[in-house]
């Protein structure tokens, strides 16, 4: 009997707490108002799409130069850091010529020992010839002097080589700029000594006023892509996309991998754009005119939008015809006029409150 009373007890106590707390949590959700999410919304409108093929390729310089010295030494001079800009003709590079200067001295003085026996070789051949006209030589002492001539003619020629050998030299110890640019990277340090054999740059010079992307496509696909068609590149570091042009394309399959090369170049004026990042290129091969066309981060679970009525947004599930690399063709779904959201709906529930932003 106890027991039943204490039952009784403990059961009076809890429904009077759970009571309690139903009251609570009402008066709570009536003074709690219902709030706004805010969201950002674009009009359906009839539009142009452009139809586009998709490829991921890696971005590279319009042009780079490995900047590697044609004679052995040491370095005795570099001029530029990574990062620097460049312009055409800049000295880089700037080798030891201190050997250079001694033998270019040494052959100077060969030329003009050579030249000056020339001279003399000259005058002889000179004299004999008169003397052989009056019968004064002998036939011997004649062609002696003839090859004697020729002897000191070569010898010029040979020296004269010889210094022209060496001022090349010394025009190539200064290394400049092929063209305008950006050094991307170095590989040796003053005062190194650099050989051939090695065959790494001192410098690598790259222009990125244009970016290329070297594509491969495939037979099946290279039929619709012709030169000059519009090219849209887009990189995970820029919002918006980048416009470009097909600048080649392939007219004979490649006999390994039997696709065709294209290439595809993009304006980078600005710098935005990184040689060396990857990125993906969407080439236009046709336009559709007239028709619904909505951004591609706008679609809910692949097949539905949130249509925005009366401040309020609600799931509509729509047709997908088309995509590109950024936009959609609607089938059906949407109408004229309509409003939908492209900015906050993944935090939308169906007939969410919202507030419309600018």
């Amino acid at each position: 009997m106890k027991t039943f009373k204490k039952f009784l007890i403990i059961t009076f106590i809890i429904s009077l707490i759970v009571n309690c707390s139903e009251g609570d949590s009402k008066e709570v959700t009536e003074a709690w108002p219902r709030r706004a999410v805010p969201v950002k919304v674009a009009t359906v409108k009839s539009q142009t799409f452009s139809s586009t093929l998709t490829y991921n390729g890696s971005l590279m310089a319009i042009q780079t130069a490995r900047i590697i010295p044609e004679i052995p030494g040491k370095i005795e001079k570099l001029n530029v850091q990574i990062g620097d800009y460049v312009t055409a003709g800049s000295e880089l590079v700037q080798m030891d010529i201190s050997t250079l200067n001694l033998q270019h001295k040494q052959a100077a003085a060969g030329l003009s020992v050579a030249n000056a026996n020339l001279i003399d070789a000259e005058k002889n051949w000179e004299r004999v010839q008169t003397l052989h006209a009056e019968n004064a030589v002998s036939q011997q002492q004649f062609e002696k002097m003839k090859l004697g001539l020729n002897a000191a003619q070569a010898q010029m020629n040979q020296a004269r080589a010889g210094l022209d050998l060496l001022k090349m030299q010394l025009d190539k110890a200064t290394l400049t700029a092929p063209f305008a640019g950006v050094i991307t990277q170095k590989g040796f340090q003053k005062g190194d000594l650099f050989s051939p054999a090695v065959m790494m740059p001192v410098y690598t010079l790259q222009d990125v006023s244009r970016i290329k992307l070297e594509l491969q496509i495939t037979s099946q696909e290279i039929m619709g892509i012709a030169k000059g068609q519009t090219a849209q590149l887009t990189v995970d570091y820029l919002d918006k996309p980048v416009s470009g042009r097909v600048t080649l394309v392939g007219v004979a399959a490649d006999p390994m991998s039997k696709t065709f090369f294209v290439e595809c170049q993009f304006d980078n004026s600005n710098g935005a754009l990184r040689a060396g990042t990857f990125g993906q290129v969407g080439i236009t091969i046709k336009e559709i005119k007239n028709v619904f066309v909505i951004p591609k981060n706008s679609l809910i679970n692949k097949s539905h939008v949130f249509v925005v009525k009366d401040n309020h947004a609600y799931l509509r599930k729509v047709e997908i015809l088309q995509s590109s690399l950024t936009e959609l063709i609607v089938g059906s779904g949407l109408t004229d006029d309509e409003q939908y959201v492209i900015s906050g709906a993944y935090i939308l529930a169906d007939s969410s409150l919202v507030q419309i932003e600018n």
